[in-house]
C-alpha cells in the first residue's frame, strides 16, 4: 500500500502545536465490502495451469507456531512461489483495504487514525490500480482510556492535507500514467470497490517507465508483486505455523518477519521513510497471514505490523508509534470481476486523453 498511516505523523505534529478546544465527531468508517463476484474464489483448471503448483515434497506442516527450520523453509518457499506466479500470471484482480493508528504520548497522548482502500487489475499486460486514504478520526487517549476531543477545524485542515486518492493505469506495462487530483470521501469509501468511487474531474497525466514505476513505488522484482520482503535473507522469517485444508486445497501460513534486523525489510523501510518523511524509524513488529491455493496462486494476503519512529520536524524528537492493518483478496477468473471491469473513461482520463 503506497500511501500509509505514516502520513499521519504529519496530522499528530500539526495537532501538538495548536489548542485544543471544541470537539470534534470522527468521520464515519464505511463498512468494507469484499463480496462482489469472484474474490477469492477457486482458479479455473485453466487459469490454474498457467501457475507452478506447490510441491508438497517441500511442505513441512505445522498447527502451531514453531521454530523448526523445515517449517520456516515451507513459509519462505509458499510465499516466493506464489508471488512468482502472481508476476508471470496473465490475469489477475485485487481489492484490498487498510486502517491505521498513530500513537504519540509526547503531544497530549493523541491519537490519529486513516483508512484505506486499493483494486488493482492485471489484464495480459494492461494495468489498473486505484489507491485512496480518508482521514476517520483524531482524539487524545485519557488516562482512564476515554477519547478527548480535538477541534473540528483541525480535523478538517488536516483531512484536506492527508486524504488522498491515486490511480494509475498502464497500456502495456511499459509506460505508467498517474494522477492524484481525485477526493477520497467517507461516500467513496462506501462505493468501494466500484471504479466510480473516486472521480477525477481534472487529469494531471504523468508518464514514467516500467523501470522508474518499480523503483519509485519500492517493488522488489516487479510492480505485480504482492510482497517485497527479502526472503532470500536467511533469518527473514523467525517463526509461523503452515496448514493445509485438503477439501478446498488451500495452504494458509501465518509467520513473523524479523524486525531486529533490517536486511529482509530493506524495502518496506525505504517506503515508510519516504512516506513518514523521517531517518528515525523502525518495525516493532510484523506479521503475515496467507493463504494459497494448491495450484501456487495467492488467494489472501494480510500484513499487520506495528513501527516506532521520531517524528518530523525531528528537533521536536516527537516519538510515535502506530499499529496497521493490511487485507488483500485475489480473483483469477475474468468473467467473475464484471463489477470491475474497467470503462474506457477510466483509460482515457488516466492517460489524459
Amino acid at each position: 500500500m503506497k500511501k500509509i498511516i505514516t502520513v499521519i505523523t504529519i496530522v499528530l505534529i500539526m495537532i501538538g502545536v495548536l489548542a485544543f478546544a471544541g470537539c470534534q465527531d470522527p468521520a464515519e468508517r464505511a463498512e468494507v465490502d469484499l463480496t462482489f463476484d469472484g474474490l477469492g474464489s477457486k482458479p479455473c483448471d485453466e487459469v490454474a495451469l498457467q501457475a507452478k503448483p506447490v510441491d508438497k515434497s517441500k511442505i513441512t506442516l505445522s498447527e502451531e507456531t514453531t521454530t523448526d527450520k523445515s517449517v520456516i523453509e515451507s513459509i519462505r518457499y509458499l510465499l516466493k512461489l506464489s508471488n512468482q506466479n502472481n508476476i508471470d500470471i496473465d490475469f489477475y484482480a485485487a481489492a484490498a483495504y487498510g486502517t491505521g493508528e498513530a500513537y504519540i504520548p509526547s503531544v497530549n497522548n493523541m491519537v490519529g487514525s486513516m483508512d484505506t482502500r486499493e483494486w488493482r487489475i492485471y489484464d495480459h499486460g494492461e494495468y489498473f490500480f486505484d489507491s485512496y486514504g480518508l482521514v476517520v478520526e483524531g482524539y487524545t487517549r485519557k488516562d482512564d482510556g476515554s477519547k478527548g476531543s480535538v477541534p473540528n477545524g483541525i480535523v478538517g485542515l488536516i483531512s484536506n492535507v492527508l486524504n488522498f486518492t491515486e490511480r494509475v493505469y498502464s497500456p502495456d506495462s511499459q509506460t505508467f500514467y498517474k494522477i492524484e487530483d481525485g477526493k477520497s470521501t467517507v461516500d467513496s469509501f462506501k462505493k468501494y470497490p466500484s471504479l466510480d468511487a473516486i472521480t477525477y474531474k481534472r487529469p494531471d497525466v504523468h508518464a514514467t517507465s516500467v523501470e522508474d514505476y518499480i523503483k519509485e513505488n519500492f517493488y522488489r522484482n516487479s510492480f505485480k508483486d504482492y510482497i517485497t520482503d527479502d526472503l532470500d535473507y536467511e533469518e527473514a522469517i523467525t517463526e509461523g505455523s503452515i496448514t493445509y485444508d485438503e477439501a478446498q486445497g488451500i495452504y494458509t501460513i501465518k509467520c513473523e518477519i524479523n524486525c531486529t534486523n533490517e536486511t529482509a525489510l530493506d524495502l518496506s523501510i525505504q517506503s515508510m521513510k519516504k512516506s513518514s518523511g523521517t531517518d528515525i524509524f523502525k518495525y516493532a513488529r510484523k506479521s503475515l497471514t496467507v493463504e494459497i491455493w494448491e495450484c501456487g496462486l495467492i488467494r489472501k494476503y494480510v500484513n499487520s505490523n506495528t513501527w516506532e519512529a521520531t517524528l518530523l520536524p525531528t528537533s521536536l524528537k516527537l516519538e510515535g508509534s502506530s499499529d496497521n492493518y493490511y487485507e488483500q483478496w485475489f480473483t483469477y477468473n475474468e468473467d467473475e470481476i464484471e463489477v470491475m471491469v474497467v470503462p474506457e473513461d477510466v483509460k482515457n482520463t488516466v492517460m489524459g486523453k
